[in-house]
């Protein structure tokens, strides 16, 4: 779905600028929007990415002076809706979308992959799903201009571990992110580079507070080997969708178990056979996850 940025800075001609999968928003000159003329941007202030084919979202990287929707400051990523207006530092930026679509619409295009006319693509594909502990409790303790600046940090620094290896972040969810890796051949297998993300990730985690407090910061790690179907989906062609399938149902049911189980970083049996070489790990026994028939066998590393 076609969609743009109006920009408007004090001084200067308005400025229309076509969003693809990721617009970025800096003082720099490599941003899809720099803001050079502005003090008061950070070099890497904001992204907005396309989820599903028609979802956009805006999330702050961490950025001191904040990103504004609507005049509200972001502390979790948004999703934007045409119209929208996005202000950073002295920039005034309005999300356009050049075809509105109704929720029937979206409804239809994530379903299009049945369509003779989608192109879709099954592959096998390793995922990972990253979910911040304590987050509501800590969030009614910061105030939301310094909850931002610290939580922009956060997504940014795990989102480059992710895209430093070539994976590919799906979407955020509140505090959740999800990423995967497809099949390639000629490196080591997907699950490995996974599990490594995993694990970085977590020591990124371990030296953290929560910002203000002595409260550590916690995340839990859920990994499972899959397949998904992916590709272009009915009338976004110019544009990847997201993945879908009963393998991402799958990963997110698994992160909701790691609390009862008790460990940062957990793993399905699918993930673990995908591995040559499978570290020391504990078996957690085989649990039901909602929406499966079958119980799935857990896994946990020998050191947490």
């Amino acid at each position: 779905m076609p969609a743009k940025l109006l920009v408007n800075i004090p001084g200067q001609p308005p400025y229309e600028v076509p969003i693809g999968n990721t617009a970025s928003i800096g003082r720099t000159s490599d941003n899809t929007i720099a803001l050079a003329t502005s003090q008061h941007a950070s070099r890497q202030h904001a992204v907005i990415r396309c989820h599903n084919g028609f979802q956009y979202q805006i999330m702050d990287l961490g950025s001191r002076n904040g990103t504004y929707v609507n005049d509200e400051r972001v502390v979790l990523p948004f999703t934007l809706e045409s119209g929208t207006v996005i202000r950073i530092a002295n920039a005034e930026i309005t999300f356009i979308v050049e075809d509105d679509l109704t929720s029937d619409d979206q409804a239809e295009m994530t379903l299009a992959v049945t369509n003779v006319d989608a192109v879709p693509d099954v592959r096998k594909v390793s995922l990972l799903v990253c979910d911040i502990r304590g987050f509501s409790t800590m969030s009614e303790k910061i105030t939301p201009p310094t909850l931002a600046q610290f939580l922009g940090s956060w997504f940014r620094e795990a989102g480059n571990l992710v895209h430093q290896t070539n994976g590919t972040i799906d979407k955020f969810i509140g505090d959740a992110m999800l990423a995967y890796w497809p099949e390639r051949e000629g490196r080591p297998t997907e699950s490995e580079i996974a599990l490594d993300v995993g694990r970085r990730l977590l020591d990124l985690a371990n030296g953290l507070t929560w910002v203000g407090f002595d409260t550590p910061f916690r995340i839990t790690v859920a990994l499972h080997h899959g397949r998904v179907t992916c590709g272009n989906i009915g009338v976004v062609a110019q544009r990847d969708a997201t993945i879908i399938g009963d393998a991402v149902n799958t990963v997110f049911r698994l992160e909701a178990t790691s609390k009862a189980v008790g460990h940062s970083l957990i793993f399905s049996q699918d993930f673990r056979d995908n591995l040559p070489e499978p570290p020391a790990l504990i078996d957690l026994g085989e649990h039901e996850l909602k929406g499966k028939r079958q119980p799935v066998r857990v896994y946990g590393l020998a050191v947490k």
